[in-house]
């Protein structure tokens, strides 16, 4: 995905979901290599290897990354890609920095799910989470179920429990 995205919302003034550019792939290779053990990829992630999949990540048409922003410094990632024509599959869910953050990685999982909902309203949205995966509780509380287990949980959301929020959308 080549163009740019700003994802806000009126009642968060200071989240902002920002396209990931090419800048940002060593903060996400940090990130990832810190979280490794929440991923279904668990190996550490080398420079070259982040170049390589960033590349491909830029190369899909339904592919959206987005870096959580407060006050414009990068916290956190989100992204979605279209899995199918019926479904949209969230990944690298990620919570970068840790300490005290007044937008919370729950806020910015409602403004993109609701940026999903208007981009892609007739698509369903689930994500694959590791059952020992710390997240699965807090999917949950953003308003995910299981839907399925195999060695993982599939989760899903349905349009109806996604937060009313209002967002603004700026694309270049």
């Amino acid at each position: 995905m080549n163009r740019k995205i700003t994802v806000t919302c009126r009642d968060i003034p200071d989240l902002s979901l920002v396209s990931a550019t090419d800048d940002d792939q060593e903060r996400l290779r940090k990130w990832k290599n810190t979280h490794r053990r929440s991923f279904f990829y668990q190996e550490l992630i080398e420079p070259k290897q982040q170049v390589k999949w960033f590349r491909g990540y830029r190369d899909r048409a339904d592919d959206y990354m987005f870096i959580v922003e407060e006050d414009g410094n990068p916290i956190g990632c989100m992204a979605f890609r279209a899995e199918d024509e019926k479904t949209i599959d969230l990944y690298n869910i990620i919570r970068g920095e840790e300490g005290q953050h007044r937008v919370t990685m729950q806020s910015a999982m409602y403004v993109m799910l609701a940026y999903i909902k208007e981009r892609f309203p007739e698509r369903k949205i689930k994500c694959d989470v590791l059952k020992d995966n710390p997240a699965v509780k807090w999917y949950q509380k953003c308003g995910f179920a299981i839907l399925d287990e195999r060695e993982y949980y599939i989760m899903g959301i349905s349009k109806d429990e996604i937060h009313d929020v209002e967002i603004i959308i700026k694309e270049e």
